[in-house]
């Protein structure tokens, strides 16, 4: 899998995951993007470390 595909692929999860955790939120936290986007960032890292590690197997 080149670099590319797993660049999209990572950040396609970190819109679900920041969207995701946002709407989870919204009723608990004024300002849920702030749990929302760090969580994206942690999902669109380690997916991107774990198709990594795949593709060097």
């Amino acid at each position: 899998m080149h670099v590319a595909k797993m660049v999209i692929i990572s950040l396609v999860i970190f819109v679900l995951v920041t969207i995701l955790v946002t709407q989870a939120l919204q009723d608990r936290i004024y300002f849920s993007l702030f749990a929302g986007i760090p969580s994206g960032v942690v999902a669109f890292v380690l997916s991107f470390v774990y198709m990594y590690r795949q593709k060097s197997e």
